[in-house]
């Protein structure tokens, strides 16, 4: 089912400076008819853009559902016209593996939109490697446990709490 694109970019576009040869952009929503691209510069916000014949639909829901960076050309260098050229591999592949895999009925492990990873526990949230582990309860309690505990700034580190104990 062809979509009616039309050959004038919108209102907000015009002017703009026109992208210089591909870019990097995001996915950002398929709705089964029309998939919409957001990039750098683009001061429109998401716009509509065109697929390339090898992407299917199911690449095309995965990638706005993750928000998958996508190579995109512009047609006549108009902004508003943007091609997806081809979908990039996410550059997180086991963390997205992981985040995949089917999690029993009403947990939540992790949320990773690209910029922010929240991890949320109801109790507690254990990260653990090797002899090193770092517990945040429900009660507010952080637990940091390690064979050598190095803290670092380049700028003023503070210590406070209502008591402190060294040692």
């Amino acid at each position: 089912m062809p979509l009616k694109k039309s050959l004038r970019p919108p209102a907000s576009l015009e002017g703009s400076e026109p992208p210089a040869g591909a870019r990097i952009g995001r996915v950002v929503a398929f709705d089964g008819a029309e998939v919409r691209v957001d990039f750098e510069g683009n001061r429109a916000g998401p716009v509509p853009a065109r697929v390339s014949a090898g992407i299917d639909d199911a690449a095309l829901e995965a990638a706005a559902r993750e928000q998958r960076e996508a190579v995109l050309l512009f047609t006549g260098g108009a902004s508003a016209q943007p091609v997806v050229l081809a979908l990039l591999r996410s550059s997180t592949p086991h963390l997205d593996t992981a985040l995949s895999e089917p999690l029993p009925a009403g947990r939540r492990l992790a949320r990773v939109d690209g910029r922010r990873v929240e991890i949320e526990g109801h109790e507690e949230v254990v990260l653990r490697c090797g002899k090193a582990s770092l517990t945040l309860r429900r009660d507010g309690k952080v637990v940091l446990r390690g064979v050598n505990v190095v803290s670092q700034a380049d700028q003023v580190h503070k210590v406070r709490g209502g008591k402190v104990q060294i040692n």
